[in-house]
């Protein structure tokens, strides 16, 4: 889900095990699912070894057995009035149970009033953590964010895997309030 598609190259069938060589390699927790649709009889179809044809499935559920060992990577951030969006990419969800302090991030607005974190929100699916910031932000105002990711086995922007996002520092946010000046 959310990666590039998959076909099968080809199909092996040995005993009561059918299998399947991929177009490419599945990453570490990524979700996989398989259809089967079951051609005319007489076309490869997948039999018993007495000849019964196996029933075509739709989104049958596969078991991910390669480990997730890449971290997520912010893929932007924004803000809009006090929410600052930062958006991850990876093949999984983030972590919701593992949830950075907001002492972990820095906000900075050149020769403007000050901002804080006052509070962290991660949306696991939609793969965003939602900072709450002390004040509005203004049209047009420039911000820079920075994360510090706190030592190992601390809470952390992470993935469902426990891989941690990396530090990062004065990182430009889009600011999407209309700048009325």
């Amino acid at each position: 889900v959310g990666n590039e598609a998959i076909s099968v190259s080809s199909v092996a069938v040995s005993g009561k095990t059918v299998t399947l060589a991929l177009s490419r390699s599945v990453a570490g927790g990524e979700t996989l699912k398989l259809s089967y649709t079951r051609p005319p009889t007489g076309d490869n179809v997948i039999q018993d070894a007495v000849g019964n044809d196996a029933a075509s499935f739709t989104d049958q559920a596969v078991s991910n057995l390669v480990p997730d060992i890449t971290a997520p990577v912010l893929a932007s951030a924004t803000v809009n009035s006090r929410l600052l969006v930062l958006t991850y990419t990876d093949v999984g969800d983030l972590n919701v149970g593992k949830t950075a302090a907001a002492s972990a991030f820095a906000v900075s607005s050149a020769g403007n009033e000050a901002i804080s974190v006052n509070q962290v929100i991660v949306s696991g699916q939609t793969k965003t953590v939602n900072l709450i910031l002390s004040r509005e932000v203004a049209g047009g105002e420039m911000l820079q964010l920075s994360y510090t990711r706190p030592a190992t086995g601390e809470n952390g922007i992470q993935d469902a895997a426990g891989n941690d996002a990396a530090s990062f520092t004065d990182r430009a946010v889009r600011n999407l309030v209309r700048d009325t000046t």
